[in-house]
């Protein structure tokens, strides 16, 4: 499936800036984000989703922040029902600032990352260059169901 603009409301585009280190594009994005830590709960509005890559996720949020280091799961609903569109990640809180939550993920379903490949490929100013990126990392892993014996 694929997503244009006008699918995923209120996302805007976004560059890198030119001394930025990053290993992928980051674009600004604007969903509703669910964090879970084996303590809590973290939901994030729209308004509140900062911005996103392959990597991962920044959120702003009143809520109380987990410690960096804490392993995570992350939902994003792209679509609701009767189709929904759900990427679902594994990770860890790599940055914990008061009122700021960044998650590097770990591990990205099948599903999920293509879901979110596409996301970043058609919000990115220079999907090229994105996509570049994406060849050139091996590191993002795809969860896979256990096999069947």
């Amino acid at each position: 499936m694929l997503y244009s603009k006008c699918d995923i409301n209120r996302m805007t585009t976004m560059t890198r800036p030119e001394n930025d280190k990053r290993e992928f594009v980051r674009v600004p994005f604007r969903m509703g984000t669910t964090v879970r830590t084996s303590d809590r709960t973290i939901r994030s509005s729209t308004s509140n989703t900062l911005d996103i890559s392959m990597n991962g996720i920044r959120v702003a949020t009143t809520e109380s922040i987990p410690p960096e280091g804490t392993s995570c799961d992350v939902e994003i609903v792209l679509a609701e029902a009767p189709d929904p569109v759900i990427i679902e990640a594994r990770g860890s809180v790599v940055r914990s600032e008061p009122g700021t939550l960044a998650v590097h993920f770990s591990e990205v379903d099948v599903d999920s990352y293509e879901h979110l490949r596409q996301l970043i490929l058609n919000n990115s100013e220079d999907p090229e260059r994105a996509e570049r990126e994406f060849g050139a990392h091996w590191g993002i892993r795809t969860a896979r169901p256990p096999e069947k014996s």
